[in-house]
C-alpha cells in the first residue's frame, strides 16, 4: 500500500482479470504498489441499481482499475505490465 510520497501510474484499464494478473505479478516480484478504481458512470433513476448496459452485455463494466508504483520501481513494473497478456 502506498499512502504518502510520489506515485507513478503504470496501469489503467477496464479489464479486472488483467488488473488482478498484474497485481499477482507485482506481488511475486516484491514490488510495492497501490491500487484504485473509479466508476465511469453512475447508475441512476429512482433507486434503480440495474445498469442496462450490463444486462445487454454481461462483460461490460463501468469501473476503471488503476495501479501505482514508486518512481524507482517504475521501469521494472512497466516491464512486468507489458508481459501480461490481456484477458479474453
Amino acid at each position: 500500500m502506498l499512502l504518502f510520497g510520489k506515485k507513478v501510474e503504470i496501469y489503467a484499464g477496464k479489464d479486472e482479470a488483467q488488473f488482478e494478473a498484474i497485481k499477482r505479478r507485482l506481488k511475486e516480484s516484491k514490488i510495492r504498489f497501490g491500487t484504485g478504481w473509479t466508476q465511469s458512470e453512475i447508475v441512476g433513476g429512482c433507486g434503480c441499481k440495474i445498469n442496462v448496459k450490463q444486462v445487454a452485455n454481461p462483460n461490460y463494466t463501468p469501473f476503471t482499475w488503476y495501479l501505482f508504483v514508486r518512481p524507482q520501481d517504475e521501469a521494472r513494473a512497466r516491464a512486468l505490465v507489458e508481459n501480461v497478456a490481456p484477458a479474453k
